[in-house]
């Protein structure tokens, strides 16, 4: 019984952690907003190792799986967007109607997170090195490391805001494929992601996250034909 139960218990904790991550957001307790996706995602990525280690995958913890990413991945990361935009918005020198737009912008990533993951359900894996779309852990831990870096300037503009929220959101729905960080084939991939990423340490600290995102689409495109 317990053998069945632990994956969905760790799922639980997933679900848990990006709950607690939303709270978080509301104090602007950005490196604990960041250490709770990072629970979140070691849970989401220990109940399915364990479930197969163990043999006890269910449909149930397919779905629990889906909703807890929704909550952790699409959910906290608007909201955290959400909190992050409410100190400076009255201060910044747009219109009500940018400033609006701003504010709703964050709340497009849980749709677009839901749609990946319904999709992800119903439809076979072509490879089991790469995911068609961004994955949302990984669109989930984006956004903690931008938070991390307590963005400002050019990187609150409308403009620039509204791109960005669009370009990472629209990536997990996209069919770009990026490799599974979980594959043991894809080593040479994460090896070489990683130590281009030391080139970043060169930029502030703003740009790291979008450069490690540019920079893991496109090390996933030159695999896709290896």
């Amino acid at each position: 019984m317990f053998r069945r139960l632990l994956p969905n218990l760790l799922t639980l904790g997933n679900l848990a952690a990006g709950s607690w991550a939303i709270a978080l957001s509301y104090r602007q307790a950005w490196d604990l907003f960041a250490g709770a996706i990072l629970v979140a995602m070691l849970c989401d990525w220990l109940d399915g190792f364990i479930a197969r280690w163990l043999k006890a995958e269910s449909p149930i913890g397919k779905e629990l799986d889906s909703l807890a990413d929704l909550v952790s991945f699409g959910i906290a990361p608007a909201f955290g967007l959400y909190n992050y935009l409410k100190e400076p918005l009255p201060t910044l020198p747009y219109g009500n109607e940018a400033r609006f737009w701003m504010v709703m912008a964050p709340f497009l990533l849980p749709l677009l997170a839901a749609w990946r993951l319904a999709r992800f359900n119903v439809e076979a894996p072509s490879s089991m090195r790469f995911f068609e779309g961004l994955p949302t852990p990984a669109h989930g831990a984006f956004w903690a490391a931008w938070l991390l870096t307590h963005p400002t300037g050019l990187w609150i503009h409308p403009l620039v805001w509204i791109g960005q929220v669009l370009l990472v959101g629209m990536l997990m729905v996209s069919r770009w494929p990026f490799l599974s960080l979980k594959s043991r084939k894809n080593l040479r991939g994460v090896g070489g992601l990683l130590l281009l990423s030391l080139g970043l340490l060169f930029l502030p600290p703003s740009f790291w996250p979008l450069g490690v995102l540019v920079l893991y689409a496109a090390i996933s495109r030159l695999f896709l034909s290896w």
